[in-house]
């Protein structure tokens, strides 16, 4: 499946298929298809199903499957973001008979947007869990993970084929692929940096995701690469410990104002060490393109004016594409400057700049 085809629906198992969009974009967007097949009733359900912008990939792959996107009866939305329901209202009209599964805080924000349809609160079904009126009977675990990163967010366990589709949790950005690998982490951290707002909910989550019985043996995220194998308990282990949100302002709150100064001094050496079409490309990689935010908020003139995610990590990536795109007899002088740079304002000089290259200490003196 790493290397499937994402113009066409993939079967991830067993009448479970991804249909969703943007596997080329810097945001994937991940719908999925289960179909619940039996003697008697068959359930067709939409997971997630996605942003507006990607009606006509949900309704080209869905067709590819079902034959007929109207054949979807049922519609499960883990929280009320746009990029999760904004293909609702149409797929509610061209089967007004769909029955919606969310918690009610989500459906309390979706129904405002939303046709009349029947909607069921999974925090009515008992033990958060349910039946489904097929032959064999089909059964859906409910798990709610607050404030992760919406307050009714809720995971969706289909315990016959032990995957959980995560939603927001578990998601990244930049993916490389259908299925996740270990490169996938670093976006997984920055997307939960950005956009979930503290330890303690993500540490809520992983403890659910550890005590489901049989344990998922696929994590199915709304955003980047399926987890699977050795990776779910790995990342889940990384993500007890990781600092996000509240946590890295608080916890950066005296430094902040240094990092901001000592990045924009950075930025001003590296203008002086190329050329001004080098330096307009360079600094335009840290403009939002719409779909996701940028990690370093700029104004025209190039001053960093904020900084999202976790700071030090964000000047490190700063620091990386500057060394990267400065002529290469200037980048001893840049990185001596940089280095100093951090040093007046009290923060580290960053293991970037002293490995770079296996450069001895001497680089520091280096400034013709």
């Amino acid at each position: 499946m790493q290397n499937a085809d994402l113009e066409q629906a993939v079967e991830i198992s067993n009448d479970i298929y991804w249909v969703g969009s943007g596997s080329k974009s810097f945001l994937s967007r991940n719908s999925y298809l289960r179909i619940f097949k039996g003697s008697g009733n068959v359930a067709n359900m939409l997971i997630d199903p996605g942003p507006s912008s990607d009606l006509n990939d949900l309704i080209t792959k869905t067709t590819q499957v079902l034959g007929d996107i109207s054949k979807i009866n049922m519609l499960f939305i883990n929280h009320q973001d746009p990029d999760v329901v904004g293909n609702l209202p149409y797929l509610c009209k061209i089967n007004p008979r769909n029955v919606v599964l969310a918690t009610e805080d989500t459906w309390r924000l979706v129904s405002l947007n939303s046709p009349q349809v029947t909607f069921k609160a999974v925090e009515r079904f008992k033990n958060f869990r349910v039946s489904l009126n097929t032959q064999p009977s089909h059964r859906l675990q409910f798990i709610p993970t607050p404030f992760c990163h919406f307050r009714g967010a809720c995971m969706l366990y289909d315990l016959e084929s032990r995957i959980l589709f995560t939603g927001d949790f578990m998601g990244g950005i930049a993916a490389l692929g259908l299925m996740a690998t270990e490169d996938n982490w670093p976006g997984i951290k920055a997307f939960h940096q950005l956009y979930m707002p503290s330890n303690e909910a993500i540490r809520k989550a992983v403890q659910k995701i550890r005590e489901l019985t049989p344990a998922p043996l696929m994590l199915a995220p709304q955003h980047g690469g399926i987890i699977q194998g050795e990776l779910i308990p790995e990342f889940l282990s990384r993500m007890e410990e990781l600092q996000v949100g509240l946590d890295i302002i608080s916890s950066l709150e005296d430094k902040f104002p240094m990092l901001i100064s000592a990045a924009n001094e950075i930025v001003v050496v590296f203008k002086e060490l190329c050329d001004e079409e080098t330096s307009r490309q360079v600094l335009g990689y840290f403009d939002p393109d719409g779909s996701y935010p940028a990690l370093v908020a700029m104004s025209q003139d190039g001053t960093v004016t904020d900084i999202k995610g976790e700071p030090v990590e964000v000047i490190e990536a700063l620091i990386k594409v500057f060394l990267r795109n400065v002529p290469a007899d200037r980048q001893n002088i840049l990185k001596a400057r940089m280095t100093r740079i951090l040093l007046e304002h009290n923060l580290p000089p960053f293991d970037l700049l002293l490995a770079q290259q296996e450069a001895s200490a001497d680089f520091l003196l280096d400034e013709n």
